[in-house]
């Protein structure tokens, strides 16, 4: 009898889940799987998550802080019910949009700050979570209300609008509660099993040590046929996993016409490979020797992830950076 009386009452509380906060749970489901593999890259999950972020984060704030109706259309006391922290229906979809824009601008903010990969993902999955607990927080407080103050309508009120029948309302409600049920743990799940795609990146820069520190700037430029030269490599790894990176080394002969730089010719001076974790730095030494002269010669290190082409060069490596020297005869 009990167990009966413990359905009924939680069967009648979640009737009474305000409609338009279910409706921003389904939104923020929908923004996750946007944010997928497979769909984050195309057109549908760049609308869902434009719309997402434009709008939904911050209508779950404002419900959070105004759960209660706003004045009516014929109340002739609207001061004192603003007063009283109601707001109308138009203030509260302007504030969701420039409250979400408020948000959006703090999220991305942040994980730049914090130099976290895939920033633009991320920001759409940090708002998610937030918006879930805003929707929390707004549906305690609003059945917190007597119904008469609450805005909005409770999800069952909107089924009873739309069907008439009572046995046709019990089971069209328990049909869509199941099935955000498992809408809510099917995506969750190909959530967390789903690798993540981040759309991450990869430093590369070279140095020389100058008055025992590493500068960026005054690069040796006068080289000799045969001699050392030692320049400092700078990899970077933001990627969001371990990467093993292969750098390769050429002296490059370059024509600067009208259309550009072309490479007339390269020599390949060495090859390496480094494997960094996600976040890790190195500047290791790196020592070059000149095999050839030449005059406004380009020394250019050619960063690459997988598999080397056959043809190594500017146009199909992952990063380059490279500093300009003259090459002379070592016996003059």
């Amino acid at each position: 009898m009990e167990d009966t009386v413990d359905e009924r009452s939680a069967l009648s509380s979640l009737r009474q889940v305000p409609a338009d906060l279910l409706v921003v749970g389904l939104a923020v489901a929908l923004g996750i799987f946007a944010t997928l593999p497979g769909v984050e890259g195309s057109p549908f999950g760049a609308v869902v998550r434009a719309a997402f972020v434009g709008f939904v984060p911050g209508y779950a704030l404002v419900a959070a802080l105004f759960p209660a109706r706003g004045p009516d259309r014929t109340s002739t006391d609207r001061t004192r019910s603003r007063h009283a922290g109601h707001i109308t229906r138009f203030e509260r979809a302007v504030l969701s949009v420039g409250v979400s824009g408020g948000l959006l601008a703090v999220v991305a903010g942040g994980l730049v700050v914090a130099s976290v990969a895939g920033t633009a993902v991320t920001a759409v999955r940090v708002l998610a979570v937030g918006t879930a607990a805003f929707a929390a927080v707004a549906a305690v407080r609003r059945l917190a209300l007597p119904p008469s103050n609450r805005f909005g309508r409770s999800t069952m009120a909107w089924v009873d609008a739309l069907t008439p029948l009572q046995s046709v309302r019990r089971d069209l409600f328990s049909t869509v509660a199941v099935g955000f049920v498992v809408l809510f743990v099917l995506s969750s799940a190909v959530y967390a099993m789903v690798p993540v795609q981040n759309d991450g990146y990869t430093e590369l820069y070279l140095l020389h040590e100058e008055n025992g520190e590493a500068v960026s700037e005054d690069y040796p430029s006068e080289l000799a046929v045969g001699q050392d030269q030692p320049l400092i490599v700078g990899i970077g790894n933001n990627e969001g996993t371990e990467t093993t990176y292969t750098v390769v080394v050429q002296l490059q002969e370059v024509d600067s016409g009208e259309s550009g730089a072309t490479v007339q010719s390269a020599t390949e001076l060495d090859r390496f490979e480094v494997t960094l974790d996600n976040g890790e730095t190195t500047e290791r030494e790196h020592v070059v020797t000149p095999d050839r002269t030449g005059e406004n010669l380009r020394l250019t290190y050619l960063l690459y992830v997988g598999a080397l082409p056959e043809s190594p060069s500017e146009e199909n490596a992952y990063r380059s950076a490279y500093v300009w020297v003259d090459v002379a005869d070592s016996s003059g």
